[in-house]
């Protein structure tokens, strides 16, 4: 199982965790439950967090290292998971485009009116909505918050998208560490037309490479037109996959390590983590 933690331009791949102790990434609703007179029970879902433990017999000395100074502070955050078990990496309210709070919360346009809608094209997955984007005839873009990358690593974005009118594609911009703008990829103009298909685009970040910010980009057109999406999802991989709630990449900081030396020179650990 494929877990890498740390912060932005510094993420470690961890070793596999022991499988005697499976991981364990227990997701927690925060909110109170009611019950009125009748017995009808409403609850509240403030939000939805997870709690990672993850376990190893053995560790190298430089990864129990590493997990000793993170847990004292001494590594600069914020700290990101990649949980390798979770393909999408987007938060889970981009990517299924805000259908658990039917808001736009996460996304932002660049020009033009974005808006929730449950009017958007099907996907493999029946979604509450997703956004509808009125695009001026100028284009732009709705894009998104930059994420964490490992430079060598392919990812593929991917998200059902529809327009008669708009041409749409992909645009990957790469930054390094301090945010500094490296290069960007796009895909080739396609417009989805009103039934809508998935619109997919592979990149593979190199170098310095530490952060994405993905977004979908609208060529400029005679009057502009409106579009819709729904279930957002960037994947490691060549290809897209089916669509999965997101929570792939999370911010987290260390609750507790605990440390058991069996023998002389070796270090069994335990290590807790809090999404943020």
């Amino acid at each position: 199982m494929a877990f890498t933690l740390g912060p932005v331009g510094g993420l470690r791949a961890l070793p596999s965790p022991s499988l005697s102790g499976a991981p364990d990434a227990t997701a927690a609703r925060i909110g109170a439950v009611h019950r009125s007179l009748t017995g009808r029970v409403t609850v509240d879902r403030v939000a939805v967090k997870r709690v990672w433990v993850l376990s190893w017999p053995y560790l190298d000395p430089g990864t129990a290292a590493f997990l000793d100074a993170i847990h004292l502070g001494m590594v600069a955050g914020p700290l990101w998971l990649l949980d390798g078990e979770r393909p999408n990496r987007l938060t889970p309210h981009v990517a299924a485009t805000g259908s658990a709070e039917r808001t736009t919360t996460g996304f932002t346009a660049s020009a033009g009116a974005l808006t929730w809608t449950t009017g958007v094209p099907a996907s493999t997955l029946p979604l509450a909505g997703g956004l509808s984007w009125a695009a001026t005839a100028a284009g732009g873009q709705v894009y998104l918050d930059p994420i964490p990358v490992v430079p060598g690593e392919p990812l593929t974005m991917s998200a059902w998208a529809a327009s008669a009118a708009v041409a749409l594609r992909w645009t990957a911009a790469l930054y390094d560490k301090t945010d500094t703008y490296l290069s960007f990829t796009e895909s080739i103009p396609t417009t989805p037309g009103a039934a809508g298909q998935r619109l997919t685009h592979t990149f593979t970040p190199t170098g310095n490479a530490a952060l994405v910010r993905v977004a979908l980009t609208a060529s400029p057109t005679p009057s502009g037109g409106t579009a819709t999406t729904t279930a957002w999802q960037l994947e490691p991989g060549p290809a897209a996959t089916a669509w999965a709630p997101g929570g792939g990449a999370a911010v987290v900081a260390v609750d507790a390590l605990t440390t058991a030396y069996a023998v002389p020179g070796s270090r069994a650990m335990a290590l807790m983590l809090l999404e943020v």
